[in-house]
């Protein structure tokens, strides 16, 4: 058991150090998985279903910030090894389960092989740039091409390449998410279905391929994205800066910016 991607290439005895130190809990859909405020020891990595993090707004109004996919995962608002206080609170948006894995553990990881740490780092880059992108859609685009990207963000992709939405994500979640009220996200969602942007099947929605890929604001395509079926895992703990190579050649005083 990887428990997640970026420990697969570890030692043996690394990966069931950690195996045995998790927890695998299960959540029902809109059960709390960590409450904002509470007082925690670990890290929560997505292995099935989709969490969703929630910020608290003016009285009882929330806003959900973002979601968090299978492999996904949450550390906290640091990266120290000891307890911390949520400052978000964590709900299943569907039936879930989550690794929970103590903070010392993954620090250590961190620490013994940097490729982990890289990794996170990497995972935490494309969630604010994605958090930024949709803070952009809600600022500037029209209610359609914001709850049609709300959609798209939350579908996965079929076996035969098209994009599907679990039907028992409400549409509450998907207001939330895009920052728009529940009666305009239904009302939109109504009008994709009659244009044929959106089709009803047993337990999911099926978004046409027209939907996201506009409002994606510089994302590649996927026909222009790096194939990733040749890339390397990560590699752990062997790697070289060439530190013992020849020495590095001297700067070009001409090259310096300031001349």
């Amino acid at each position: 058991m990887y428990i997640h991607p970026l420990l697969a290439s570890l030692p043996e005895a690394t990966r069931k150090a950690v195996s045995a130190a998790a927890t695998l809990r299960s959540f029902r859909k809109n059960e709390i998985v960590l409450e904002s405020g509470q007082q925690t020891e670990f890290v929560y990595c997505v292995g099935a279903g989709l969490l969703r993090v929630v910020s608290s707004g003016s009285g009882d109004a929330d806003l959900t910030t973002h979601f968090l996919k299978p492999n996904e995962v949450h550390v906290g608002p640091n990266f120290t090894d000891r307890d911390y206080r949520a400052d978000v609170t964590l709900l299943a948006a569907l039936p879930s389960s989550v690794y929970m894995i103590p903070r010392r553990y993954l620090r250590r990881l961190c620490e013994a092989y940097p490729a982990v740490a890289l990794g996170l780092l990497e995972m935490k880059l494309q969630r604010i740039a994605a958090m930024g992108r949709q803070m952009r859609r809600v600022a500037t685009l029209s209610a359609e091409q914001i709850v049609g990207r709300a959609l798209y963000d939350l579908t996965q992709e079929a076996s035969d390449g098209t994009r599907v939405l679990d039907k028992r994500i409400p549409q509450s979640v998907i207001a939330s998410y895009a920052g728009l009220s529940r009666p305009v996200v239904n009302r939109v969602i109504k009008e994709m279905e009659e244009r044929g942007l959106l089709r009803r099947e047993d337990q999911v929605l099926t978004l046409s391929q027209r939907i996201g890929h506009s409002t994606d604001f510089g994302e590649l395509t996927p026909g222009e994205r790096p194939a990733e079926a040749g890339q390397a895992p990560y590699a752990a703990p062997d790697f070289d800066f060439g530190l013992d190579g020849p020495p590095l050649p001297p700067d070009d005083p001409s090259k310096k910016s300031g001349d």
